[in-house]
């Protein structure tokens, strides 16, 4: 059963403005999270100008010391074929493999906006390419721009999807036909307000250099892709239609290219996600305000006197609150000894440094990172700092099984997305695996295959960790009589040793004692055959050597 277009135009409508509704209301708490991790948590706060407001980095060094510890190497999958033979699962390696190596940027943006926000996503999409194998294009995607089914369990079970984002008006014309369409400015989603689209200063600005806003939306339900704009048509009409959506598994189901990435989930709506940030986020907001208490406090803690005059009027009281260093404020007391009397000034309350240490206690219990992972040193003593790695490596290594499950998904896609091409453009090209040189087709790269994130779940602090029990193992396997080969394989695999380590060094030849010296007379040596002189250099050099004269010379 079919809808018709009025039909799918209102369901997209309807789902579109329920999605920018509910963003709407999160942009203020998006906003906060960006300020914060950019070390800008006070710049839509009001505060007294007179005031010095300092703020820490322990958003920033929160996120990045995550990003650190989840990639240490470019990412890679291993491929496997299932049940179904068809393909040839060392061109799929290759070709993914390939691909992948130029995506770490990629992958630890979105890890930065999946940390920072409550998820992330990425969008695969066609780009132009003179090597087909690159015209495949990967890029983060905010939260705010993809519309996702929350009611649904997880990825697998969505009723739909989708990508709401600006097109400018010149592509949109390329794509769609020149039709009539209603440019609008860009609008910025930190900077919500009641009308997004027009301003005074937004008329003056050519339709070239604006755009629309449009909505791709899989309808995995009925199998379709709808691209919509509410600049075209008042919404009224679909800017296109295709049906069934292009991209297909290879038992020919619908593979929307839209891949998630989640570090955090709400238990009972896991399609929302959970900001990892914002579990922090009142602890270093209590932290800057204390830090700016002190910063405004110790420029009062000044050198300040009193001496005998009248009562201590305003004005006397204005330099009192100023804080002005080397002050003279005149009071009339006759408890007043001297001439000059040092003004004392109280110390600030130990409660200060109590409340600070409660703050940063919260703060270290919000994140699963040691404090040794982001480099501070601490008095812990060895079996402490083991425990506390193996609980970081443990809970990060959780987090990297997300980001395993999203390179693995994005591969598959890849390969769906680039069998459409070598389909539709009937061209071959080639492409080294192991060594060996494949000429590629769509036939190829037809079936089941199976991939595997090539670190699954590796992180730095657990590459650290089992490179450090190894080394403890050493006695006990060579006691257990493991083969020395098979541990100097592993060694040099763990430690990313070269190759040219586990090569084996042929023993250099024993060396031959000099003979035993006998008594008697000595017995010339024979010149071994390569120092002996050929006939024709004897004869040179019998012709140079002069003739001996034979008698014997006179005497004088």
């Amino acid at each position: 059963m079919s809808r018709t277009e009025k039909e799918v135009c209102n369901l997209v409508r309807t789902v579109y403005r329920n999605h920018k509704n509910y963003w709407k209301e999160s942009a203020s708490l998006m906003k906060k999270l960006k300020n914060t991790y950019e070390t800008r948590m006070f710049k839509d706060i009001q505060f007294d100008v007179s005031q010095i407001r300092i703020e820490i980095a322990d958003a920033f060094a929160f996120v990045e010391g995550f990003v650190a510890s989840l990639f240490s190497k470019f990412p890679a999958v291993e491929v496997g074929r299932d049940s179904v033979r068809k393909g040839n699962d060392k061109v799929v390696k290759a070709l993914v493999n390939r691909w992948l190596y130029d995506q770490r940027q990629m992958l630890e943006n979105a890890s930065r906006l999946a940390l920072i926000y409550p998820n992330a996503f990425f969008k695969l999409s066609y780009k132009n390419s003179n090597v087909i194998f690159d015209r495949i294009s990967l890029r983060p995607v905010p939260p705010w721009e993809i519309i996702t089914d929350n009611d649904a369990s997880k990825w697998s079970e969505q009723r739909f999807v989708g990508h709401a984002y600006y097109l400018p008006v010149a592509k949109a014309k390329e794509l769609y036909g020149a039709k009539k369409y209603q440019a609008v400015v860009k609008s910025d989603f930190f900077e919500q307000s009641a009308h997004p689209y027009k301003t005074a200063q937004d008329e003056d600005i050519p339709d070239e250099y604006k755009y629309i806003e449009v909505v791709e939306l899989y309808d995995l339900i009925y199998d379709c892709l709808y691209i919509w704009s509410p600049n075209y048509s008042n919404g009224e009409k679909l800017l296109e239609e295709t049906s069934p959506i292009p991209v297909r598994t290879y038992d020919d189901e619908p593979l929307p290219p839209i891949v998630p990435l989640y570090y955090s989930r709400i238990p009972d709506s896991p399609m929302e996600g959970y900001s990892s940030l914002f579990r922090i986020y009142d602890q270093i907001y209590e932290k800057n305000i204390i830090r700016s208490f002190w910063a405004n406090a110790i420029r009062r803690d000044s050198r300040q006197y009193l001496y005998k005059e009248g009562s201590v009027d305003e004005e006397a009281l204005a330099k009192i609150t100023a804080g002005i260093d080397g002050a003279m404020i005149p009071i009339d007391a006759d408890s007043l000894e001297g001439i000059i009397k040092p003004l004392e000034v109280v110390p600030m309350s130990a409660n200060f440094d109590r409340y600070l240490a409660a703050v940063e206690g919260d703060l270290q219990r919000g994140s699963v990172l040691a404090p040794f992972v982001r480099g501070e040193a601490t008095k812990a003593t060895a079996t402490e700092v083991a425990a506390l790695a193996n609980y970081t490596s443990s809970e990060i290594g959780k987090m990297a099984r997300e980001r395993d499950e999203a390179v693995e998904l994005m591969s598959q896609i890849y390969i769906r997305m680039l069998v459409d091409l070598l389909k539709a453009e009937d061209v071959e090209d080639t492409v080294i695996a192991e060594g060996e040189v494949y000429r590629v087709t769509s036939d190829k790269l037809e079936g089941k295959f199976r991939f595997a994130a090539a670190d699954q779940s590796n992180t730095p602090i657990a590459s650290i960790m089992k490179r450090q029990e190894l080394v403890e193992l050493l006695p006990i396997l060579q006691g257990l009589g493991v083969d020395p080969t098979k541990i100097k394989e592993e060694l040099i695999r763990q430690f990313d040793l070269p190759k040219q380590f586990g090569e084996a060094v042929e023993a250099p030849a024993a060396p031959v004692a000099p003979p035993v010296a006998v008594a008697g007379p000595p017995i010339a040596e024979e010149a071994p055959p390569s120092q002996l002189p050929s006939e024709a250099l004897a004869q040179q050099l019998a012709q140079s050597i002069p003739e001996m004269p034979t008698s014997t010379p006179e005497t004088f």
